[in-house]
C-alpha cells in the first residue's frame, strides 16, 4: 500500500549552525519551508536554502502565519521569549492548529509559562531540546528530547525524523528541556575535568599523547575527552563546536533547575563556576577546548598547552 505524503508548512527560526542543517533535511524531503531572514549576513547564511526554494519573510509573526509547524533553535530562553512576546513575535501571527517546536536549550519554567500563552492562543507546543554537534545537524543525525504531547509528537514524529537519528519522549512540557540540562551538565562536567586534569599534566611535566593514550584505554573514556583530544595534541578545537559562552549559559541554567528543585549540586555548582571563570576571563566567544587555557591561565602557566615536539 502506498503511504500518501503530505507536506506540511515549517517555519524556522533560528538558523545558526543547527537550524540550517534541519532545515535543510525538511526541505529536501518536500515540504515547504519559510525562516526568518532580518539582514544581508542572514542571507548569505541561508544561500542555499533560498537557492532550493525557501521563503525569507521578516518578522516572528509572518513565519508564524506561514506555518503548521513552527521550530524555534535559538540560543536561550531570553531569545526564545523575545521571540515569541515581543513586537512582531510568534503569537502575534499564530494561527490556531499550530504547533510551535522549541529546540532551543532553555529554563523549563520559561518553557512551562510559553506552552500556556501559546494554547491560549490556540496553538500546541512541545519543548524539544537537541543533543549533537553542528555536523549532526548536516548529517540529519541529532538527538530529539521532546516534552508536552505524546500524541503530538506522534504525529509529527516523520518530520522529527528526517533530523534526528533518536527521538526520546521525556515527559510533560518542560520535561525535554529538563532532560537536556541534566545532559549538559553531564558533557560539560566532565570536559571541565578534562580540562583541569590537562592542565595540571601540563605544569607537571606529565607527556600529553601518554596521558591521552591511558584515558583512551580505560575507564576515563568518553565522548567529551575524544573531542578534547585532537586539541590538546593538535590545537585543532573545531571537533568540539560549542562554545564556552553557551556552555556558561546551560550551566546557569542547570544550577536555577537544581535550586528550584532542593537538588543536590555540590558538583554542578563547581561545573558552574569553572565556566563562569572562563567566561570572566573572555573566552566566551571560543570552543570547549580553550577551557584548558582557561585553567593554565588560572595556574600561572602559558596559556597555551606544553605540547610535546
Amino acid at each position: 500500500m502506498t503511504t500518501t505524503f503530505t507536506p506540511l508548512r515549517v517555519g524556522f527560526i533560528g538558523l545558526g549552525m543547527m537550524g540550517r542543517g534541519m532545515a535543510t533535511h525538511v526541505l529536501a524531503k518536500g515540504h515547504p519551508v519559510s525562516m526568518l531572514v532580518r539582514s544581508a549576513a542572514a542571507r548569505e547564511r541561508c544561500a542555499a536554502l533560498l537557492a532550493g526554494g525557501a521563503t525569507a519573510l521578516a518578522s516572528s509573526a509572518q513565519v508564524a502565519a506561514s506555518a503548521d509547524v513552527l521550530i524555534i533553535c535559538v540560543t536561550g530562553s531570553p531569545e526564545v521569549e523575545q521571540v515569541m512576546l515581543g513586537p512582531g513575535g510568534v503569537l502575534e501571527g499564530l494561527k490556531p492548529g499550530c504547533v510551535v517546536v522549541e529546540c532551543s536549550t532553555s529554563q523549563p519554567d520559561s518553557t512551562r509559562q510559553l506552552a500556556a500563552a501559546v494554547q491560549a492562543k490556540g496553538g500546541l507546543m512541545l519543548d524539544a531540546a537537541l543533543t549533537g554537534t553542528p555536523k549532526n545537524a548536516e548529517e540529519g543525525q541529532l538527538n530529539l528530547l521532546v516534552g508536552g504531547d505524546q500524541a503530538l509528537l506522534e504525529q509529527l514524529r516523520p518530520l522529527f525524523a528526517l533530523f534526528a537519528k533518536n527521538i526520546f519522549y521525556c515527559g510533560a512540557v518542560g520535561a525535554g528541556h529538563s532532560t537536556k540540562l541534566l545532559h549538559q551538565f553531564v558533557v560539560l562536567g566532565n570536559s571541565a575535568i578534562l580540562a583541569e586534569a590537562f592542565s595540571c599534566a601540563s605544569k607537571t611535566g606529565v607527556d600529553l599523547a601518554v596521558l591521552c593514550d591511558v584515558i583512551d584505554s580505560g575507564g576515563a573514556n568518553s565522548t567529551a575527552f575524544q573531542r578534547l583530544r585532537p586539541y590538546v595534541l593538535e590545537g585543532n578545537d573545531q571537533m568540539f563546536r560549542f562554545s564556552i559562552g553557551n556552555a556558561h549559559k546551560d550551566m546557569r541554567y542547570y544550577a536555577r533547575m537544581t535550586g528550584e528543585a532542593k537538588a543536590v549540586a555540590y558538583l554542578g555548582d563547581a561545573v558552574h563556576n569553572t565556566y563562569t571563570v572562563a567566561h570572566n576571563q573572555g573566552y566566551s566567544a571560543q570552543f570547549i577546548p580553550h577551557l584548558i587555557n582557561s585553567a593554565n591561565t588560572l595556574n600561572g602557566v602559558a596559556p597555551e598547552l606544553k605540547r610535546q615536539p
